[in-house]
């Protein structure tokens, strides 16, 4: 008897058992979900990691969990069921991301902001992130590893002959003779600036000095050439009235005389109109004998293009080049900035930006046209364009604190930066995009701030940073690592002398 009791009592305590931690089990699940329950759902490219009765959090919170996993298509619907109590909205977004480091995954929630639109039982959730897997990333990591091994391999070839004409090698020895060549043109037009400019200087000392000194003198031969001239008049006239009373031999011998002495008269007058209007300060000989402003005039001329070309010559030309590998969104975001730097403790920047986050289109269709006055009947489709933007900003440096202002990627915007161990490292801080982000939806101002290290070993041409963008508004948060290059004018001399050009 024995035999067969003890094997009835295990046997009742084995259903005992399970039977308490089945009510326990429904015990927890409606402790944790707070009674009533609704569902919604949402459709994911790749649920890998996420199974079912996995938590639902808003804010760290649990409020639901997920009923049921499904095929739709190709993709995946998640049915998750939530707490009466924890209200959604038409613009409620759904994230994937990750618990741990060993790949285990949870549901995050965002309610939305359109309380006037509650989101109903069995609605759709539109708006869904999902973060990207390590498999994924080291498969990317891998094609790129691939890619720069192809460049290098090309490089390799293009590189290897230095003298033959294709190759890289043949273009950079025409590039050092065409460098050689305008660095001789530019010293030659130097050259003959500076002494054009001198021999000009020296012209306009000479004539002012010959008219400040001579000036008295001038007025002095004008008044005699003015008296020798009326005399003149007078011996002419009385030989014309001689030679009219003369006989008829007289006037034959004398008859060319008093032609010639007509031409005479007819000369003299003209030098008399002459030195009278000269002495009057008429004309550009007059004005240069008799106004002094004419000499100033021109001195001040000279000098306002000395002024325009020493600032000429002081202003710097610097280009660089960045390139943003963006995590979350496993993007790239590439820059090209040209800075006009007329002092050192200024300038003014001019940028080109490719950015993933160019344009959003928002289209809104349902199936039913009689129903699409509700809200909830519309189906909302987001789409993100890659598309360029512009910067336009001014910067002031004062010691160790910059500051700028402007156009930051296609807005109004506000910018500093702090320089540390001789401008090695640099702090720097954008705030713009004020009032509504791409998504045409109310947001915080976008800050964006990274850490950039500039080696001085590398004369600051290379520099490595890291940062984050949009810090204020978690849902299109993003941090990044990036590399640029940087340099001026004068480095791309240096550079063209350096590979030289060809001769034409």
């Amino acid at each position: 008897m024995r035999k067969f009791l003890t094997p009835l009592k295990v046997g009742i305590l084995a259903i005992v058992a399970v039977g308490g931690f089945i009510f326990a089990l429904r015990s927890v699940e409606k402790g944790v979900l707070g009674g009533d329950t609704y569902v919604v759902y949402a459709i994911f490219d790749n649920v890998l990691g996420v199974a079912k009765r996995s938590r639902v959090v808003m804010a760290g919170i649990e409020v639901g969990y997920i009923e049921s996993i499904e095929l739709s298509g190709a993709r995946a619907r998640l049915n998750i069921r939530i707490r009466t109590d924890v209200q959604l909205y038409q613009d409620a977004s759904i994230a994937k991301i990750s618990e741990s480091l060993l790949g285990d995954k949870l549901i995050d929630l965002s309610p939305g902001k359109d309380i006037k639109h509650p989101l109903p039982d069995g609605g759709r959730i539109v708006n869904v992130y999902e973060e990207r897997g390590f498999s994924e990333l080291f498969r990317k990591m891998n094609m790129i590893t691939e890619d720069i091994r192809t460049v290098t391999h090309s490089l390799a070839n293009t590189i290897g002959d230095f003298d033959r004409e294709g190759s890289l090698g043949g273009v950079m020895k025409r590039m050092t003779e065409i460098s050689k060549n305008v660095a001789e043109l530019t010293l030659q037009v130097n050259e003959s600036f500076l002494t054009g400019s001198e021999k000009v200087q020296r012209i306009l000392d000479d004539v002012a000095g010959v008219t400040a000194g001579t000036k008295g003198r001038y007025l002095e031969i004008l008044d005699g050439v003015q008296a020798v001239t009326t005399d003149m008049r007078t011996l002419l006239a009385n030989l014309n009235d001689i030679v009219g009373r003369g006989g008829e031999d007289w006037k034959d011998s004398v008859g060319g005389m008093k032609e010639t002495l007509q031409k005479a008269s007819r000369t003299l007058g003209n030098l008399d109109h002459i030195t009278r209007k000269i002495n009057e300060g008429q004309g550009t000989l007059g004005r240069l004998v008799n106004d002094d402003r004419v000499l100033d005039k021109a001195e001040s001329v000279l000098d306002d293009t000395a002024t325009f070309t020493s600032k000429l010559a002081r202003l710097q030309t610097i280009i660089d080049l960045r390139s943003e590998y963006h995590i979350r969104k496993n993007a790239s975001k590439n820059y090209l900035a040209l800075k006009l730097v007329p002092k050192s403790d200024k300038y003014y920047m001019i940028e080109l930006i490719d950015d993933p986050r160019g344009s959003v289109e928002i289209l809104e269709t349902c199936a039913d046209p009689e129903s699409c006055k509700d809200p909830a009947n519309r189906t909302k489709t987001i789409t993100v364009k890659d598309e360029f933007k512009f910067s336009l900003q001014f910067a002031k440096r004062f010691f160790w604190l910059g500051l700028r202002f402007g156009i930051i990627e296609g807005t109004g915007g506000l910018g500093m930066d702090w320089y540390f161990a001789n401008d090695d490292l640099e702090f720097r801080f954008d705030v713009f995009q004020f009032g509504k982000n791409e998504y045409g939806l109310k947001s915080l101002p976008r800050l964006k701030a990274m850490f950039i290290y500039r080696p001085s070993w590398l004369a600051h041409h290379i520099y490595l940073a890291a940062g984050g963008d949009d810090f204020f508004n978690e849902e299109t948060f993003d941090y990044f690592l990036s590399a640029g290059l940087h340099f001026n004018d004068e480095d791309l001399k240096a550079i063209f002398t350096a590979v030289g050009t060809p001769k034409l």
